[in-house]
């Protein structure tokens, strides 16, 4: 059984790595990946030797996490989110969304309180700053001393008053960092939070020991930073808070599709309307949609005709038209018309459902260039403890007998210091929130586009397509025939002519006879003469008698067996059609040829616009069709089509495909496609785009579901993929940038030669900004766009530079 729980009270990346190592270590777990970004456990476990207590345990055990139960999701099964809707409209109580609240507010008011204490600190810092900018000696301490017995026990009123007031706000304040640390290292291993209580509880147990025990330093003059501690555990809460609200919005796709969906349906049943809530409706129920409601399920117009609004479905921006048989989606809006559907899908089956859990299963998945992040997360804190011993004991012991490197102070103190600024400012945490943030936005914009991206190894392959294979049929084209030449014998009569081909043709069922008829009927609006002795000759054409003429309508081949010449001028009006790759009809009136109509599979009004974009892309497009290989050439020419395979049986699409990998082992092959046949292939392709308005089975085998079907669609998903990845590039150059560059100033480095420390005070505030820059800049893919790309991306940089100069300027000090 695979299925997705929620997880509350995670916080960094570490913690992501120690739940899986948890829950993982349960026998009858096949597989466990917990995305840090969307806060949910995606697993998948035998029922029968795991039970839903012990995955509850084992979230517990790795730390103080909660994992919601009454909110899981069977991840292969069609899902019902009725009562999970919107909840903030009136819908079912939704536990997990209770618990983020209650767990934000409850950050929320640590903040507050810890940022109050703070301000003593701060007032001390600013005083001590100003001081030694202006040259005059603080005036603040020291207040005086209390004697007990001994000079030797006597304390600094100061420092005691401090130790007074940091006590609680670093002991109290930040005791999640101190039990989440705990939790760690009873499973021996460590995390981010391991890093943050070492540092706050090493600069408070040395600033204790200097106000208490003072006569351990013997002449040395030592110095108390509780004010690092208490702004440590002031700033790291705040970016916690910050990033709290940021993930939020950015993780804020589901419930803005769950918000779309209708709460109540006008049903008939026995001849009587009536109102009832959305879940109540049936398949086979009468639905009546007046203008300005929303479309309760999905189904199928009976009665009525109407203009609907399915962009926040489909992405589409303009209403659609719909009459009696049109199909109509659940959640989009009626505009104009009042109608009666037919329910067909209700519930989990429908398409703002499945949009949903298709949704949520992209955000569950893990990116391949994510893998690698993680793999660094997992060593990334014992890694930064060892690192900072090693300069703790470089300063202590190493660096006080190196001639010439002069320490100021004591150098146990120096050691402290610098070892300090080390586990602070190091921050797994925008390793970690890199791409989980970057694929959840960029997956949730999708989805209002009307682009459907099953997983996030999609969403990264994407941008690497270089060659790109589309079904002709349905696909390029609309899929069914269209009348694009009428060719008249010369002085006939046109409109007598349609005529009585509209009464022929409107009684029959061939799709080629559909074509003519609604021809027609779209050019001269009029209904279908009476016809006697109505004929079909099957695979030849059809014919009758129409106000006592003998109408003909069909192929060569029915002409030549009613030995019917065919006049020159037809002749050549056949012979151009046919270089075009269209097929014809003849029209006979008593024995004469009257009429030649050529048909085709007319290309779709912005698929030509679609694969011009793709050519600007480099992406070589091959076109992949059963039709004859004239044809497929006609339509070829008009698109500009790279290559055209022609006569291509559907059990051969899948051979194809291969072949087009084996020829450049390094070329990302992607597949469109609408139709059963098109499924094997769709699989076979690297990336598999199938087109929503297909069959179902090629949207289950599509890595990548075009909602509406347009063309345009491939081309969104393609630039939304290089815009996701550009992103996550960028996220983890900052975070690898800032690690690599921050913790070796923070471990001294710039002090042998330029007497600068970072401050261990400064280190936080910088750490909690890394994890919150990580986010925001993810959130910057909502409204990317290739006209605002490079003013967007310069504005992130300038933040940077700005947050790189700000730490540089106030927390390096001599």
């Amino acid at each position: 059984m695979k299925k997705i729980y929620l997880i509350v009270g995670m916080h960094c990346a570490s913690c992501k790595n120690l739940i899986e190592k948890m829950v993982g270590k349960l026998s009858g777990v096949a597989s466990v990946n917990v995305n840090f970004g969307t806060e949910k456990m995606t697993i998948e476990y035998d029922e029968s030797r795991v039970t839903a207590a012990d995955l509850v345990a084992a979230v517990g055990k790795a730390g103080s996490y909660k994992l919601i139960i009454d909110n899981d999701t069977e991840v292969l099964a069609p899902i019902h989110h009725q009562g999970h809707a919107a909840e903030k409209e009136g819908g079912q109580h939704d536990h997990a969304s209770m618990l983020k609240r209650e767990d934000y507010q409850r950050l929320k008011k640590t903040v507050i309180w810890v940022g109050l204490g703070s301000i003593p600190f701060v007032l001390v810092m600013l005083s001590m700053f100003i001081a030694f900018w202006s040259g005059v000696e603080s005036q603040i301490a020291p207040w005086g001393y209390l004697n007990f017995g001994s000079a030797a026990y006597r304390l600094n009123t100061f420092n005691l008053a401090q130790w007074l007031l940091a006590t609680p706000l670093i002991l109290i304040g930040g005791r999640q960092f101190f039990r989440s640390a705990w939790h760690a290292l009873k499973v021996r291993t460590a995390n981010m939070d391991s890093l943050i209580a070492l540092g706050t509880f090493t600069a408070w147990a040395f600033s204790s020991i200097v106000t208490f025990a003072p006569a351990i330093f013997g002449e040395i003059a030592a110095e108390v930073f509780f004010e690092a501690g208490v702004l440590i555990t002031f700033f790291v809460l705040l970016g916690r808070l910050l990033e709290a609200r940021a993930k939020g919005k950015a993780s804020d796709a589901i419930h803005k599709l769950l918000a779309l969906q209708a709460k109540e349906a006008s049903v008939i049943r026995d001849g009587v309307e009536i109102k009832i809530p959305v879940a109540e409706v049936k398949i086979g129920d009468l639905i009546r949609v007046r203008p300005g409601e929303k479309i309760p399920v999905d189904g199928q117009i009976k009665e009525g005709v109407s203009t609907i609004d399915e962009s926040m479905v489909t992405g589409e921006s303009l209403p659609a038209e719909k009459t009696v048989g049109d199909a109509v989606i659940g959640a989009t809006i009626n505009k104009t018309g009042s109608f009666i559907m037919t329910a067909d899908k209700v519930g989990g089956d429908t398409l703002l459902a499945n949009i949903v859990r298709m949704v949520e299963e992209a955000q569950g998945t893990t990116a391949p260039i994510q893998k690698k992040a993680d793999q660094i997360s997992a060593v990334f804190v014992p890694i930064v403890i060892v690192f900072a011993l090693i300069a703790l004991g470089f300063w202590l012991w190493i660096a006080p007998q190196i001639t010439g490197l002069m320490i100021s102070g004591s150098a146990l103190q120096l050691a402290f210091y610098v070892a300090t600024a080390v586990l602070i400012i190091a921050c797994p945490c925008a390793l970690g929130l890199a791409t989980p943030t970057a694929i959840m936005v960029g997956t949730g914009k999708a989805a209002r586009l009307g682009i459907l991206i099953k997983d996030a190894t999609a969403l990264e392959r994407a941008h690497k397509i270089s060659t790109i294979v589309f079904d002709k049929t349905g696909t390029l084209t609309k899929g069914q025939p269209e009348v694009t030449d009428v060719k008249l014998k010369p002085e006939s009569d046109r409109d007598k002519v349609l005529t009585y081909a509209l009464a022929v043709e409107d009684l029959s069922e061939h799709p080629l006879s559909d074509a003519i008829a609604s021809y027609v009927k779209k050019n001269l609006n009029i209904s279908p003469l009476n016809v006697k002795n109505f004929q079909s000759f099957a695979g030849r054409g059809v014919g009758g008698e129409v106000e006592g003429q003998m109408i003909l309508m069909g192929n060569k081949k029915l002409l030549q067996e009613q030995d019917i010449a065919i006049a020159e001028w037809a002749t050549e009006a056949a012979l151009e059609f046919s270089r075009q790759g269209k097929t014809l009809i003849y029209m006979v009136l008593n024995k004469i040829v009257v009429a030649v109509f050529a048909l085709a599979d007319v290309i779709k009004e912005d698929t030509p616009a679609a694969i011009a974009r793709l050519h600007e892309f480099n992406i070589k497009v091959v076109m992949l069709t059963g039709d004859n290989q004239q044809t497929a050439d006609a339509i070829a020419t008009q698109l500009g089509i790279d290559k055209v395979i022609a006569e291509v049986l559907p059990a051969d699409k899948v051979r194809v495909i291969k072949e087009l990998q084996q020829a450049n082992s390094e070329a990302v092959v992607a597949m469109v496609g609408d139709g059963i046949n098109d499924a094997p292939a769709l699989a076979q392709a690297d990336i598999g785009i199938a087109m929503g308005t297909g069959t179902d089975v090629a949207i289950e085998t599509g890595d990548i579901v075009l909602v509406k079907g347009s063309l345009p669609k491939v081309v969104e998903a393609i630039v939304l993929s290089r815009q996701t990845l550009g992103i996550i590039k960028q996220n983890l150059g900052w975070a690898f940038g800032y690690n690599i560059l921050a913790i070796p100033v923070a471990a001294g480095v710039l002090y042998p030669s330029f007497g600068l420390l970072l401050s261990p005070i400064i280190a936080s505030a910088a750490m909690a900004f890394s994890s919150v820059s990580v986010v925001i800049n993810s959130l910057r893919l909502k409204t990317l766009t290739v006209s605002n790309r490079l003013i967007s991306d310069l504005a992130f940089y300038f933040l940077i530079l700005l947050f790189i100069s700000l730490t540089a300027f106030l927390g390096l000090s001599k």
